[in-house]
């Protein structure tokens, strides 16, 4: 059996589940045997939910690469709490 290289994205670390299995953390090169496999993030809030790869072919220079983002769900709050202190320091500047 060999062994593939898979690289997991994600803006923050997260761990990554294979089969619901966790095999590492998002952003670092993980090693798993060539098979197929559905990929989903610990703590769900990302796009997409979850993927389906077929690990072969690869290598530790040139891995799988998949890539989840936050979820449109969880951006507003992130731009919510910026907001009142853009407002607080154009208030101070007037």
């Amino acid at each position: 059996m060999a062994i593939q290289f898979l690289l997991v994205t994600f803006p923050e670390q997260r761990a990554v589940l294979a089969d619901g299995v966790g095999v590492g953390f998002t952003n670092h090169i993980l090693m798993l045997p060539s098979d197929e496999y559905q990929i989903t993030l610990d703590g769900g809030a990302c796009v997409p939910a979850s993927q389906d790869v077929v690990l072969t072919g690869t290598s530790m220079v040139k891995p799988m690469v998949v890539a989840f983002v936050p979820s449109a769900a969880a951006a507003p709050a992130t731009r919510s709490a910026a907001a009142p202190a853009a407002k607080k320091k154009k208030n101070k500047n007037a």
